[in-house]
């Protein structure tokens, strides 16, 4: 005998299909309901979620030297916050109670001029900070964006703070998040400062020496992306990939420029001299390739520094120069007579209509002199 009751399982199906179908009619009158009057309203909501044509920047090229040493390159520094704000601090205080000596200890290992009584203090302050929401204009405890330490840092200090207890957490978890700049470096600080250039990489704006005048192989091509936030986090859809700025070599000797800018410097310091400014250019006579470029003037403070490439600013005839080179050539080939005078009288002399004075003719000039 059959223990299917027909009578009592067919009203059970039919009350199942019946919900089921209600359940499909609402679900498509919803869509429907969404695509037409409430069309606009999700369309500006997926608007504030994406951003079409994000502009992404190319990683700017290296300056060399001769060798192949790095003159001029772009790193990455980050500044360091805590969101107080973040699901660990939202589910209670015990697990950053627990941590935060060990945490401010550790800073203070990473950064020696504040104690860990300093960090725990600053620390302490963000999180009972009071601020506003401008959303939903209440008070709320505990700042989202509070400086950890006020300077930036490199990427291996920045991976030392990332190993700390609480903050080796996920950043959604422990609020320990991070802003990255890219910064423009010479590794070898001052060295031929004004010849290799500077950058304000705010602004993208090269604004003096090799940097400004090789701009557009530096600088690479910026891409282009777009933005979506898919589970509460943004992601990159790429459309065109940047290109990379190109690296350039320049004919700078690291070794040279060093002691040529020594040499300077002693010379302008000694107390027979106590220049006000100097200039060296060495070049490799074979090929005319310039070795090294030294500008030194001595700035309010009394102190040498490069303020201005005075080797290639100062458009003016170096003619002392040219004639110390032109009597060295006529001594060794033996053709001047070191025996015979000339009268520069007073230091004044016309010469094609115009005065030519000499630079000390208002103290009446050397008279008559010899080549010696």
């Amino acid at each position: 005998m059959s223990r299917f009751n027909n009578d009592k399982v067919m009203p059970r199906y039919f009350a199942i299909a019946v919900v089921l179908t209600i359940i499909g009619i609402a679900v498509i009158g919803k869509a429907l309901y969404i695509m037409t009057a409430k069309k606009q309203y999700w369309t500006e909501v997926a608007n504030r979620l994406k951003r079409d044509s994000v502009s992404v920047k190319p990683n700017r090229g290296n300056i060399l030297s001769c060798d192949g040493q790095l003159m001029a390159t772009s790193i990455p520094e980050y500044k360091i916050y805590m969101d107080f704000k973040a699901s660990a601090f939202e589910e209670g205080d015990s697990l950053w109670l627990d941590k935060l000596d060990s945490i401010c200890e550790g800073l203070h290992q990473i950064f020696p001029s504040r104690t860990a009584a300093e960090f725990k203090k600053h620390l302490e302050e963000g999180r009972h900070k009071e601020w506003t929401n401008k959303k939903t204009g209440k008070k709320e405890v505990g700042s989202r964006w509070w400086n950890i330490w006020p300077k930036r840092i490199d990427y291996g200090t920045y991976m030392e703070v990332r190993q700390l207890p609480f903050f080796n957490m996920s950043k959604n978890k422990s609020g320990f998040t991070e802003e990255v700049f890219n910064a423009r470096r010479r590794p070898f600080g001052s060295l031929a400062m004004r010849t290799v250039g500077g950058i304000m990489l705010a602004k993208d704006s090269a604004y003096y020496g090799l940097e400004l005048s090789c701009d557009s192989i530096l600088r690479g091509t910026p891409g282009i992306t777009g933005r979506r936030k898919i589970l509460n986090k943004y992601m990159n859809i790429p459309v065109t990939l940047p290109v990379d700025g190109c690296d350039i070599v320049t004919t700078i000797d690291v070794n040279m420029q060093d002691l040529a800018e020594r040499a300077l410097l002693d010379m302008l310091k000694s107390p027979q001299v106590n220049g006000e400014l100097g200039v060296v250019i060495l070049m490799e006579v074979q090929t005319g390739d310039v070795k090294a470029i030294v500008n030194m003037m001595k700035n309010e403070n009394g102190q040498y520094i490069e303020g201005v490439n005075s080797a290639i600013s100062y458009r003016c005839e170096p003619g002392s120069v040219f004639k110390t080179a032109s009597f060295l050539v006529a001594l060794d080939d033996e053709v001047a007579d070191t025996s015979y005078h000339i009268n520069t009288g007073s230091g004044v002399r016309e010469m094609h209509g115009r005065w030519m004075k000499d630079h000390n003719w208002r103290r009446g000039g050397y008279g008559t002199i010899n080549i010696s």
